[in-house]
């Protein structure tokens, strides 16, 4: 009986070796998620606030800044905290939400420069590259969330090095109706990077709503029952 015991008791503890990994990922995971949501969404809150920026400049060359527009431009701006928060910036942002739309039409029209081209950048989210293969921890609605924020900020540097193309070749000597070609093409280009960017910074504002610190988790963010693992 004694060596039955024995037995038993050996094979119980290989037993519990065995299965008590998986018991403890299985406590330790909703600790990364949690961990790993609010890591990406932080970095996607400074994505935000840049393509917020980015947005703002070619609505004002194109001289339209609804007051609508600025109330959600500011809302970022002043919600965003990251090391590129601008006090100066906010502050001349909110002096130009107390003009009227006409005037505020009138000034961006007195300071355009089609000639003068606009300092657009390429950008990433270096976190969420190096964090892609541990998203399948997330729900999927989560992940999608995600990916389809990084598809358009892809689309959006897309864009750049073209516009950086047609600005170069406008001083390349062209004639006059080759010029205004260039210009024109490169106005459009401008208007599809500030529409991808304000496509951007909605996307990540609503997944803040629904993931960000100190919000009540929402069924996007939690990993699904049917899922593995």
């Amino acid at each position: 009986m004694s060596e039955i015991t024995t037995i038993l008791t050996i094979l119980l503890g290989w037993l519990l070796g065995l299965l008590t990994p998986g018991f403890a990922e299985r406590i330790r995971r909703p600790y990364r998620r949690r961990d790993l949501i609010e890591a990406v969404i932080d970095e996607m809150l400074g994505l935000q606030f840049t393509m917020a920026m980015v947005a703002y400049m070619v609505r004002a060359r194109r001289a339209d800044v609804s007051t609508d527009f600025l109330d959600e431009i500011l809302r970022i701006a002043e919600g965003y905290h990251g090391p590129d928060r601008n006090e100066d910036l906010i502050e001349a942002i909110k002096k130009i939400r107390g003009l009227s739309e006409e005037e505020r039409a009138a000034l961006h029209q007195a300071k355009h420069k089609p000639e003068v081209g606009m300092a657009l950048r390429q950008y990433s989210v270096p976190l969420f590259a190096t964090q892609v293969a541990d998203l399948t921890i997330c729900s999927r609605d989560f992940q999608r969330s995600v990916l389809h924020i990084r598809y358009h900020l892809e689309l959006f540097n897309q864009i750049v090095p073209d516009l950086k193309s047609l600005f170069e070749k406008t001083y390349n000597n062209p004639n006059p109706q080759d010029r205004a070609a260039l210009i024109a093409n490169q106005e459009v280009g401008y208007r599809d990077a500030g529409k991808r960017a304000e496509i951007i910074m909605r996307a990540i504002g609503d997944l803040q709503k629904k993931c960000g610190p100190s919000k009540k988790m929402h069924p996007i963010c939690e990993l699904s029952l049917t899922s593995s693992g």
